[in-house]
């Protein structure tokens, strides 16, 4: 159970405010997750999760009577014709939460046994699916490339699957991600058609496994400055894989080598 300060009233039945409705809506996109810090989630489970997480809720929707995980949070009940009006899904959810975008910093990942860095990845899927699939193998520590989906979009954040809840994340520009290792003496692993089987790679702690955009792959910066590593194929019938699906097969291969 969520141990949040005191809230006025459990639940409240209510009518869904034009306010309201428009502060929900306008956080489908970036530049208003940004300025006012906050994003949606939906879905009984993943809005539970980010309370236990410690996530403040701005607001809380709910069409049903919500179980007691929720006793110590204040939330509004809707109708399903107003949850339809503010839901970023095709089929509504019973719930959905405005949550504040935690603070990030960078000084967590110094010690980081390894940090995956998504160069570019455009598709909120993709991005969702990585996140997800680094928590599962251990991975902790994120980094975004400027260029890369947004995190806090309703699509990412329903493809991660809670992941969010747990994982910490930075957005960063790849100069400056590129000094941060130099400074911090963190090796790059740069994901690339041509490199070392990730059968043969020495994987070891301080690396950075970097992930690049759909089209073009990793940024050269980064394939200049790191070593490449590859998952071997046959190219005569298939171009390459999706980055979601080779970085969960490298994210695999790092887990098995690091394994006691």
């Amino acid at each position: 159970m969520v141990n949040l300060p005191c809230i006025l009233a459990k639940k409240i039945v209510t009518v869904l405010t034009k306010n309201s409705e428009k502060l929900v809506r306008s956080l489908g996109l970036r530049k208003n997750r940004k300025k006012s810090g906050l994003f949606v989630a939906e879905g009984l489970k993943l809005v539970t999760d980010f309370l236990s997480a410690g996530f403040l809720p701005e607001n809380i929707y709910s069409t049903t009577d919500l179980p007691d995980a929720f006793d110590t949070v204040r939330y509004e009940m809707i109708s399903e014709a107003e949850m339809k009006r503010i839901t970023f899904l095709e089929t509504p959810s019973p719930v959905l939460a405005v949550f504040k975008i935690p603070e990030s910093s960078l000084a967590n990942f110094v010690e980081a046994p390894m940090i995956l860095v998504l160069d570019r990845v455009q598709d909120p899927g993709n991005v969702g699916t990585l996140l997800r699939t680094a928590l599962w193998y251990g991975v902790e520590h994120v980094v975004c490339v400027v260029g890369t989906a947004d995190i806090w979009s309703p699509k990412v954040v329903q493809a991660s699957m809670s992941a969010l809840a747990y994982v910490q994340t930075v957005v960063m520009h790849s100069g400056e991600l590129l000094e941060w290792t130099k400074t911090h003496k963190k090796s790059l692993v740069v994901a690339d058609m041509n490199g070392t089987p990730a059968r043969e790679f020495d994987w070891r702690e301080g690396q950075m496994l970097v992930m690049g955009n759909e089209g073009a792959g990793a940024s050269e910066a980064f394939k200049a400055l790191g070593e490449r590593i590859t998952l071997p194929g046959d190219a005569s019938k298939m171009e390459s894989l999706n980055v979601a699906v080779s970085g969960a097969t490298l994210l695999y291969e790092y887990a098995l080598s690091v394994k006691p």
